[in-house]
């Protein structure tokens, strides 16, 4: 597995996580203060952190008002995914194809805590897995760019998803993440496009559904 992450990268992913999961609500207020406390980390990885997911678009810094979460429209998921459609395509191809054999025994053992998280059920530790299983696959792509760009769309659609779908829909999201996994960690160049490609037309219809009902 990865070596520990530094504070920065602890704060990044324990913040990130509380406002996909809705700990933090969107429009909510929050100080690097108050953070820095409920985390036990220091102020200097805490606004390292936001200034990241400020970046990201799940925080928006507002001069004399400080930093709140962003809000949520629901047209706005549609938007996420068509944006991290061809991107997806193209990191799951090239994971597959460049991945170390310790980035796919590290993937083979998130799939298989995923599937425990599904069976619980347990929707917050499968986006926490979901979360990890992002950064092996943007790190084994070998291309920062893309992984750069992909990443606060992924965010951004974990967050539509928990508040939409989390409780109703862990199953087929679990499914069709494995297959993804699965592919990747065979070094099957085209069947992980393929379920890559699976995996956002799931989400499109999801995004088409929650577009549709917010009209």
């Amino acid at each position: 597995m990865k070596d520990e992450p530094s504070q920065s990268a602890q704060a990044y992913r324990q913040l990130e996580e509380e406002i996909v999961t809705l700990k933090l609500k969107p429009g909510e207020a929050i100080t690097e203060a108050a953070v820095a406390q409920r985390l036990g980390l220091g102020r200097t990885p805490i606004r390292e952190a936001i200034q990241r997911l400020s970046w990201e678009g799940l925080l928006t810094v507002r001069p004399r008002l400080g930093v709140m979460v962003a809000d949520m429209n629901p047209s706005d998921f549609m938007k996420v995914i068509e944006a991290r459609h061809a991107l997806e395509r193209l990191v799951a191809g090239s994971a597959a194809r460049l991945a170390s054999q310790a980035e796919r025994t590290d993937l083979e053992n998130v799939a298989e805590q995923m599937r425990e998280a599904a069976s619980v059920p347990d929707v917050e530790e499968f986006l926490r897995l979901d979360k990890i299983f992002d950064e092996i696959v943007g790190q084994a792509a070998c291309n920062p760019f893309a992984e750069k760009a992909l990443a606060p769309l992924q965010g951004h659609s974990r967050r539509f998803w928990f508040r939409h779908f989390g409780q109703s829909d862990l199953n087929p999201a679990a499914w069709n993440h494995l297959e993804v996994m699965q592919a990747i960690a065979a070094g099957d160049e085209q069947e992980a496009m393929e379920k890559a490609e699976n995996l956002l037309f799931y989400l499109r219809r999801q995004a088409a559904a929650l577009t549709s009902s917010a009209a």
